[in-house]
């Protein structure tokens, strides 16, 4: 059993007077293999949470994406759906990953099993810490990855930081999640990269937070090793509870029958192997799979396999909390009524509409400079003719508190999630003054939100 030893610090070259100087071997050209690669029995990731720094297990937010999760294994989550197929649930979860967590874009997926209450064997999928220090080595990944491998951070060569947010200044500080990124990606099979940017780069200059985010680079390796994502993958893209512990999975190419579902397994004495339902059909349209909710499911991600081995059988990894829906993705409509300065103030958002964040915003650019503005949301979609432009909404309609757009045209307006809100789904449109105009009217495009817990 040999070892892949994450990176060592910059090497000693003070000659050159350059602060971080990376060491790699002349002969690496970008992405470069291990040897192997991970089949589907061996896709679980888990996590023995035995870090000891303070600050690694200082992140107690839970994070709708991620749930059940908080400290050292969400940050260890996170950094296993970065390599995942597609965006993992919303994408959000890592402010600073711009692109969203899960950028891999090929025929692999991890599937997250949660935490154990051991180090594990050399070849059981487990990330842990290991007491001690060694020699510049912050961590390694323990190869050969055929059977499996595990992961070990070590407790005094850093101080461990798990916060969504940057670790504080200073070269002690080192990024959990941008650690992790690394190391799982030679636990799919992946050797040191050459390139400066790549997550996959030999040695860890700064705090490793930038290696949250995939380059080009680790994306190329990844594709090259289990293929690019086939069109014909399973996708899951909502999850449904119609009734107590029934749920409806809904997506695209699922196998008309004989399809399983993936759960993380929370049975004592569970192993990594994921709680397996299986021969299921799909309906009619190969969008959705209904099961009855298996006891010892636990909450984490689910995923649809449907039959054959090879990666693009398995689906997407997917958020999934038991007895909860997911929360939708929301949808922009319809079109915004060009304003008298020729613009077209389009709506965005950012943030989660949920209650346990509580951090949704409504925002346009494209408005008349300094003119007053009202938030409408209504109950109903709707497509009527109103003031020169057109009104999305209907139902019964509410105005949220008169503002003003910015010297820019531009405006953000929090919309609080109440508790009433949750599980509903709500319409938002901008009207705003624009005296240029003949019926002295702008208005924006809508968005269709669902508030989730």
């Amino acid at each position: 059993m040999r070892t892949q030893i994450l990176f060592r610090t910059a090497c000693a070259s003070a000659a050159l007077g350059l602060a971080g100087l990376v060491c790699l071997p002349p002969e690496a050209l970008g992405y470069a293999f291990l040897g192997g690669s991970l089949r589907l029995a061996q896709r679980d990731v888990r996590v023995f949470n035995n870090f000891s720094d303070p600050e690694a297990n200082a992140n107690t937010q839970p994070d709708p994406d991620f749930p059940g999760a908080i400290g050292a294994p969400l940050a260890i989550w996170k950094a296993a759906v970065e390599w995942g197929s597609q965006r993992h649930g919303t994408g959000l979860g890592d402010p600073n990953n711009m692109d969203g967590l899960g950028s891999g874009g090929a025929d692999f997926d991890f599937s997250w099993q949660g935490e154990t209450n051991t180090v594990g064997g050399t070849n059981e999928n487990i990330v842990s810490e290991l007491v001690g220090t060694s020699g510049g080595i912050y961590a390694f990944c323990e190869t050969p990855i055929a059977d499996g491998w595990r992961i070990r951070f070590y407790s005094d060569a850093a101080v461990w930081h798990d916060s969504p947010d940057s670790p504080p200044p200073g070269n002690t500080h080192k990024d959990i999640q941008g650690v992790a990124t690394h190391e799982l990606g030679h636990a799919l099979g992946l050797d040191h990269s050459n390139i400066p940017e790549a997550t996959m780069l030999g040695a860890l200059i700064g705090s490793g937070v930038t290696w949250r985010s995939l380059a080009p680079d680790d994306q190329a390796g990844v594709q090259a090793l289990y293929g690019a994502r086939s069109a014909g993958k399973p996708e899951i893209a909502a999850l449904f509870v119609p009734a107590p512990l029934v749920l409806v999975v809904a997506g695209l190419n699922f196998a008309a029958n004989g399809n399983e579902l993936w759960f993380p397994d929370g049975s004592v004495g569970a192993d990594g192997t994921p709680l397996v339902i299986g021969g299921l059909p799909s309906d009619a349209t190969r969008t959705r799979i209904t099961c009855v909710l298996p006891p010892n499911a636990a909450a984490g991600d689910v995923l649809v396999h449907v039959p054959g081995q090879s990666g693009a059988t398995l689906s997407n990894a997917f958020p999934f909390e038991p007895g909860q829906p997911s929360c939708p993705p929301i949808v922009a409509y319809g079109t915004p009524k060009t304003t008298s300065q020729a613009t077209l103030p389009a709506l965005y958002w950012s943030g989660r509409p949920t209650l346990t964040t509580d951090d949704f915003v409504i925002g346009t650019t494209g408005g008349i400079p300094n003119a007053n503005c009202v938030l409408l949301s209504g109950t109903q979609r709707a497509n009527l003719p109103f003031q020169g432009g057109t009104l999305y909404l209907g139902g019964a309609l509410r105005r949220y508190p008169p503002a003003t757009l910015d010297f820019f045209g531009g405006i953000e307006l929090h919309v609080p999630v109440a508790p009433a809100l949750v599980g509903t789904r709500r319409f938002y449109q901008l009207w705003f003054a624009d005296a240029g105009d003949a019926f002295g009217v702008g208005l924006s495009d809508a968005l269709q939100v669902y508030f989730c817990p």
